[in-house]
């Protein structure tokens, strides 16, 4: 009796909607993939790790290129199917990173998340099948890429919710989608720590404050 293999399943490719075919590789690593091969080539590979006001922090790249266009997706334009695609080439690496972990989303204002209709880090979590408490608030109701210089520095009003009591004694990865200023990852960090967890970690998709670095540098030799 012939063995035959099993086939490829024919997928759509939730960035450029093209259907697609994942080699069988792939569905071992991800098990579902979401991603065609041309759109998954232009991921920069820029996993990266550095401490962060003495917390250890990972970031999955730079906020630059592909990436940075899923978010502004999601966020701006609301396409919420995009959710489970942020962590789906790294979900293997996040459970070997942060195992026996809790994971809390940075906050958003109230009126950010009524005007785009859902708060876009639970989400990501949610699709994603991690374990995650959205205990965080914020006061702030001013976007903070609308800020200017030191004014993204101001506090914001990030405290725990009632319900966050649960975490005391809890492994902590706080999750946000992109590091600039660190403003809002610190002071979130701060208030778990006003509760007594037992450790912080970070996971950030995209770190714009060593773009900028990056970018700085390589303007002087140019």
């Amino acid at each position: 009796m012939r063995f035959i293999g099993p086939t490829s399943k024919q997928s759509f490719c939730k960035s450029c909607f093209k259907e697609f075919r994942a080699p069988p590789y792939r569905r071992i690593w991800e098990k579902e993939p979401l991603i065609c091969h041309d759109c998954l080539s232009q991921l920069k590979n820029e996993l990266s790790f550095r401490k962060v006001e003495g917390i250890n922090v990972y970031f999955l790249c730079f906020y630059d290129g592909i990436m940075k266009q899923w978010l502004m997706n999601y966020k701006e334009a609301g396409d919420s199917e995009l959710a489970p695609v942020f962590f789906s080439l790294y979900l293997p690496l996040i459970h070997l990173f942060f195992p026996f972990s809790l994971f809390v989303p940075c906050p958003s204002s109230q009126e950010r998340i009524s005007k785009r209709g859902f708060d876009h880090l639970p989400m990501i979590l949610e699709a994603s099948h991690l374990p995650y408490r959205a205990v965080l608030k914020k006061g702030d109701k001013e976007e903070q890429k609308e800020k200017k210089g030191s004014e993204r520095f101001a506090k914001k009003g990030i405290g725990v919710k009632e319900e966050g009591k649960e975490l005391i004694g809890k492994r902590i990865v706080l999750f946000d989608d992109v590091l600039t200023t660190g403003s809002t990852f610190l002071q979130s960090a701060s208030a778990l720590q006003g509760i007594g967890v037992r450790s912080i970690s970070g996971l950030i998709l995209m770190d714009n404050q060593k773009l900028e670095e990056r970018r700085i540098k390589g303007s002087l030799f140019n």
